[in-house]
Parts: structure tokens; C-alpha cells; sequence
């Protein structure tokens, strides 16, 4: 009867430890894992191929903006380059007329 009771006190542990191993694999995602897509997301907008296709985008945009003939069309290209650009760094822009020209959207 006390080898049973041992064997059931040791299924119990076993599974107690199991539990917080878990939950302690959980916990430690729950802690890194938004610091490393922070990390991705800063290595990715800071490859040239994030900034070409800015930089593609936001010359398509000058264009659509110069054309445009009334004052609502201009008022809706810039709150779209607004929200498309607001956490783009203009200084990787190599362009001066591009970077005055997403400054003067973003802070005019």
C-alpha cells in the first residue's frame, strides 16, 4: 500500500514538473518573442529592397500629386502618403526633392 502511495506521489510530481515546465516555455515566449519580431521588423525596414520599393511608391505619389487638378484629389494623396509613410525614415532617401517632398506631406 505505500509503494502505491509513493508511485502515486511520484505520477503527481512528474506531472507537477511537467506543468511548469510548460507553462515556464510558455511564459518565456510570451516575454522574448515580441522582442524578436521588433528585431526583424527593424532588419527588414532597413534592407535596400525596403527602401527601393519606399522610394518607388513614394515618386508613383509625387507624380499622382502633381496631377492633380483639384484640391480634394491633393488633400487625399497626401493622407494616404501620410498613413503609408508615417514610420518611414526620410533620411534614407538619397533623393533631395523626394525627401522634401514626403517632409512637406508629413509636416506641412
Amino acid at each position: 500500500m505505500k509503494a502505491v502511495g509513493i508511485g502515486f506521489a511520484a505520477l503527481l510530481g512528474l506531472f507537477a514538473l511537467m506543468w511548469i515546465v510548460q507553462g515556464n516555455s510558455f511564459f518565456m515566449y510570451k516575454f522574448w518573442q515580441p522582442k524578436m519580431e521588433n528585431v526583424r521588423r527593424e532588419v527588414f525596414e532597413n534592407t535596400q529592397s525596403y527602401v527601393e520599393s519606399k522610394r518607388q511608391d513614394l515618386v508613383k505619389y509625387r507624380l499622382e500629386y502633381m496631377r492633380a487638378k483639384t484640391d480634394e484629389e491633393k488633400a487625399a494623396l497626401k493622407f494616404t502618403i501620410v498613413q503609408e509613410f508615417a514610420n518611414f525614415d526620410e533620411t534614407k532617401l538619397t533623393s533631395p526633392e523626394l525627401r522634401d517632398f514626403l517632409r512637406q506631406m508629413k509636416y506641412e
